[in-house]
Formats: C-alpha cells, sequence, structure tokens
C-alpha cells in the first residue's frame, strides 16, 4: 500500500529500486567502481518497473527531468559532433560521453521513485538516513585505516571530500526536516558533523572545508524546526575544539599554502601554483569562450586557445597541462567547451533541483543541502567531470526528491 492507500501494481519491483539505489549510496564514496556497476542495473529495473506502472510524475518533476535532460543532450550531441576533431579522442570523448550518458539512464531512477515510492513507512526514511551514516562510516574506516597516504586513494582527494560534504548535507537536511525531540537524535547528529568535518581535513580540500561549514549554516538557517539549541550549541563546540586541535597540523598549512599562492599569482612570480594554475585556467576559459561564445568551440579548439595563449605568454605554461583536462571550474568548463548555451543548460539544471527543493511543503533541507556541496564545490572544480560524483550526485537526487516529514511518519 502507498500512502495515499492504492495499492501498487508491483511493490516488489519499488522496494527492491529503492533498496539498491541506497545499496549504491552505501558504496559510491568508499567504492565508486562498485557503485558505478550497480547504478546501471538499478537504472534498468526503473526503467522496467516505469514501463510497467507508466504513471506520469507531476509538473515539477517533470521540468527536473526536462532540465537534466536538455543538459545530457546537448552535452553528447556536441561531443559527438566534435568527434572527428579529437586528435586522439582518448579520455575526453569517453568521460563527456560517459557522463552524459550517466544523467540520461538516471533519468529512469529518478522518475520512477517520483511516482511509485515503496510503502514510505517510518522504517524505510530510517534506512536511507541509516545508509548515509552507514556510508560516511564505511569511508572513513577506509579512508583512515586502509588509503592514509593521499596518493593512494583511487578517487582525488578533491572529489572524494565533496561528496562525503554531499552526503553529510543529505543526511543533515533529513534530520532538520523532522520534529527531533529525542536526544539520540541529536547526538547522532552531532557525531555525524564530527565524522564529516575529519574526513574533510583528511582530504587537505579547502574548498570542501569552506563548503561543510557554509552549507551547514545554511541549512540551519532555513530550518523551521530546530528546537534544541543546547544540542547545537555542544556540537558547535565540539567541532571548534576539533578545529582548534588541528589547526596547527592540518588547517594551518593549507591557508598559508593558499596566501603563498596568492601572493605570488599576484606578484608574478609563481603562476602555476594550485590557486594560481586555477586563476590562469579560468582566465583560458574566458578566452575559449570568446572565440566561440554561443555554442562553444568544444574541447580541441579550447585546447588550441590556451597553448596559443602560452605561446604568446599571455598565459602560465601550467595551463596547457590542463587545456586537455579541465578548468577547475563547472560554469567555465561549460562555456569554455560549449558556449552560453552549455552554461545556460547546467544553470537551468541546478535550478531545477534547487526550486524542487525549496518549493516543497516543507523545504526540502536534504535536496537543497546536496544542490549547494554540488554548486559549492563547483566553483573549484568539475565533479562531472568524474563519472563517480556523477553516480552519486542522481541517485542521491532519487531518493530525496519526495521526501518529507509527513512521509517518514508511520
Amino acid at each position: 500500500m502507498t500512502l495515499s492507500g492504492v495499492e501498487t501494481k508491483n511493490p516488489w519491483l519499488e522496494r527492491s529500486v529503492y533498496g539498491l539505489s541506497l545499496a549504491v549510496l552505501l558504496l559510491a564514496v568508499p567504492f565508486p567502481v562498485e557503485a558505478r556497476k550497480l547504478f546501471y542495473v538499478v537504472c534498468g529495473l526503473a526503467g522496467i518497473g516505469w514501463l510497467l506502472d507508466r504513471k506520469r510524475p507531476d509538473n515539477d518533476i517533470l521540468f527536473l527531468l526536462a532540465a537534466l535532460a536538455a543538459f545530457a543532450l546537448y552535452r553528447i550531441a556536441h561531443t559527438v559532433i566534435e568527434t572527428k576533431t579529437f586528435s586522439p579522442a582518448g579520455d575526453a570523448l569517453q568521460v563527456y560521453l560517459a557522463t552524459a550518458n550517466r544523467f540520461l539512464v538516471g533519468l529512469l531512477l529518478i522518475g520512477y521513485l517520483s511516482t511509485r515510492r515503496p510503502s514510505f513507512h517510518q522504517r524505510w526514511f530510517r534506512a536511507l538516513c541509516a545508509t548515509l551514516v552507514l556510508s560516511l562510516v564505511i569511508t572513513a574506516g577506509y579512508e583512515f585505516i586502509l588509503q592514509q597516504e593521499r596518493a593512494e586513494r583511487i578517487q582525488r582527494a578533491t572529489i572524494f571530500s565533496y561528496e562525503v560534504v554531499a552526503v553529510s548535507f543529505a543526511f543533515l537536511g533529513l534530520q532538520l526536516m523532522r520534529q527531533i525531540s529525542e536526544r539520540k537524535h541529536w547526538g547522532l547528529l552531532a557525531c555525524i558533523s564530527l565524522l564529516t568535518l575529519g574526513l574533510v581535513l583528511w582530504s587537505e580540500t579547502r574548498t570542501a572545508l569552506f563548503g561543510f561549514f557554509i552549507g551547514g549554516a545554511l541549512l540551519l538557517i532555513l530550518s523551521e524546526r530546530v528546537r534544541k539549541w543546547k544540542v547545537l550549541g555542544v556540537a558547535s563546540l565540539l567541532m571548534t575544539a576539533v578545529l582548534i586541535g588541528c589547526y596547527p597540523y592540518l588547517i594551518k598549512p593549507r591557508l598559508l599554502e593558499a596566501h603563498a599562492d596568492i601572493t605570488q599569482y599576484v606578484s608574478g612570480e609563481n603562476r602555476a601554483t594550485s590557486i594560481g594554475t586555477r586563476f590562469e585556467l579560468w582566465r583560458g576559459s574566458a578566452m575559449a569562450l570568446e572565440q566561440a561564445p554561443l555554442w562553444g568551440g568544444g574541447y580541441v579548439q579550447r585546447a588550441n586557445v590556451l597553448n596559443e595563449a602560452v605561446a604568446q605568454h599571455r598565459l602560465d605554461p601550467a595551463a596547457s597541462h590542463y587545456s586537455r583536462v579541465n578548468m577547475h571550474n563547472e560554469l567555465l568548463e561549460e562555456l569554455s567547451l560549449r558556449g552560453m548555451v552549455g552554461g545556460i543548460l547546467l544553470l537551468l539544471m541546478y535550478s531545477a533541483v534547487a526550486v524542487l527543493g525549496w518549493r516543497a511543503a516543507p523545504r526540502n533541507l536534504a535536496l537543497l543541502g546536496v544542490t549547494f556541496a554540488y554548486v559549492f564545490s563547483g566553483l573549484m572544480d568539475v565533479l562531472f567531470f568524474s563519472r563517480e560524483a556523477t553516480v552519486l550526485f542522481i541517485t542521491l537526487l532519487a531518493v530525496l526528491v519526495r521526501i518529507s516529514p509527513q512521509q517518514s511518519q508511520p
């Protein structure tokens, strides 16, 4: 039975799709390759279920699906058109098509779970919360114990940290959407927040650290159900204590590096630092956009523009190294490759998710939190260049798109 009291046609299929979606979330951060394989199986089942049920999503979901499809299809069309210009086609062609393909396949999962929810009693809501918690716990054990050195990790430390923040914001949003009165819930929330902070500090990623504090504060401000300020105050004190303890060893060195990078860049002493290279890539993105402002010149033309600017001493040689990778900014990546159309479609996709979360009654803080995590991280990196980060984003949307406090109650 569903909440509306109407019997579903295939309840076993709904529950299978939802349960396997939770399994994808469980594996996504610590074991991305396994999660990627399972993702396709789940989306295939969702497609079968949607075909059998043939239920039309609500208009707000249709708008979201249309925005996701437009972003993916334009990326595919643009990449296929310029395929003959790739020399060689190499990883870029594979990455751009693979991430777009994940968006298209993920539409089946989002659409199906938005229309046919598996008997959303409290146990399903708890299963989602437990999955998010376990994902962070398993990730912590895997990173802290098995892969202690940053260079040993399968995923880049930056992408890993952004994914951790997104999962933690999904959990934080879910908890803030509920009327929490029991201390154990607040205690768990404090523990998960501290665990996330530890993972972000361990990754040594500055953007993720700032995003964690800014996004967490915004979710608390947006929450209309926060009542236990004492518990939150204790959690804040604990985080402050952790920051103070880690500051000399993990935070201060990275902040000093950032200050040194900016100083060297402004003075012209060294433009090839971590931050300096990003500044150069962003300048190169603007140059590429000027060459083809509407539709974009594509992968090879962008590389040629950057290499020419390097040869003319308008950009640092470090830009040549990244000219065939990405621009370390999600929006500039789209603009420099696929022009204003690509940039608008990216913003439209994010806006569709944010509007859906904002217009929910009450607001879907979990959905807003995940969106913020990806948008903020995209200021300094390109998450949709990562096939694993794309799988996590789509799966989180699918399981969160219809969550509400009313559904979590028995």
